[in-house]
């Protein structure tokens, strides 16, 4: 793989990078993460796909980006992307490494003054003018996000496996059934949270991770930080108050419940591709087979319970 992809880097930097270093960036579980170091000190990251983890496009990531950074919300500049997998096997995109950011033994411990400084910037992602972002997804009206995201994810899960799961046809007609009116779309990121930004003595440097962004509502970034990233870092009581704060969110028990149960979905949906991966050998890797059962069943469990 090095040598294929050095070459198609120094294309798209008109420079010969046959000398770079790349080293693994041991983080994640979709995308396998190289930095690659050229002699004169710059650094890039190449995110790769792995067969499909999760049903994300690398593609539609890299767009998305490449809008945000247009647009100046705060990105990494993406380099070049590579998406139909001839180079080094799977589709990739490379974008500039991020040199300023706090290192620590845990990436998602957070301070109070950094956890303000993503509300903030999550909420100025939601004001974000989306027409000019190429999305594969694209509802007709604002209400009809949410419905298309249940079954994008009900599809994923079902393209992953040759049996279905009732528990999760179930829960996707209840979510739609359900789901909260919306005037106005936003771009979501999606999978929000401490883990995937950047940040630097309270700044944040970048969001990052942008494969579960789509159009839809912005409650549904809210409720993922209280109850999937940002629970390890926090009480729910201090992220909800710095939510109402810095972003004017004021939600209903109802509908942080919906939403934490759409959450839930998407997420049990997507483990389940994992499971597949490994039982043909397109990833082997012991985490695979983990997120396709265990973590999956544990997805599903806490979902029927909250639906019920």
């Amino acid at each position: 793989m090095r040598d294929a992809l050095l070459r198609w880097l120094g294309r798209q930097l008109g420079v010969d990078v046959a000398e770079a270093a790349i080293e693994r960036i041991g983080t994640g579980h979709s995308r396998a993460m190289f930095r690659v170091t050229l002699t004169e000190g710059a650094r890039f990251v190449v995110r790769v796909e792995q067969g499909g983890v999760f049903g994300t496009s690398g593609a539609e990531e890299a767009r998305i980006m490449r809008g945000l950074h247009a647009a100046g919300f705060p990105v990494a500049r993406i380099v070049g992307a590579e998406p139909s997998g001839t180079i080094i096997g799977q589709p990739f995109f490379v974008m500039e490494h991020l040199d300023a950011g706090a290192a620590a033994a845990d990436e998602r411990a957070v301070d109070g003054s950094t956890a303000a400084a993503f509300v903030d910037t999550v909420h100025r992602l939601h004001q974000v003018d989306p027409s000019g972002i190429e999305f594969d997804l694209v509802p007709p009206t604002p209400s009809h996000s949410t419905p298309m995201q249940v079954e994008r994810w009900r599809s994923v899960y079902r393209s992953a496996t040759a049996m279905p799961i009732p528990l999760l046809d179930e829960a996707a007609a209840w979510l739609v059934h359900h789901a909260p009116p919306l005037e106005r779309l936003s771009i979501v990121h999606g999978d929000a949270g401490p883990g995937n930004f950047v940040h630097d003595g309270g700044r944040i440097v970048a969001l990052t991770d942008f494969e579960f962004s789509h159009l839809g509502d912005p409650a549904e970034d809210w409720s993922y930080c209280l109850a999937m990233r940002g629970a390890r870092t926090m009480p729910d009581a201090r992220w909800r108050e710095l939510f109402a704060r810095h972003a004017g969110v004021a939600m209903d028990v109802e509908t942080w419940r919906y939403w934490e149960a759409f959450n839930l979905f998407k997420g049990a949906c997507a483990n389940r591709t994992c499971l597949t991966l490994f039982e043909t050998g397109v990833n082997r890797t012991p985490n695979m087979a983990i997120i396709g059962t265990t973590l999956h069943q544990v997805f599903l469990r806490r979902l029927v319970d909250l639906v019920a």
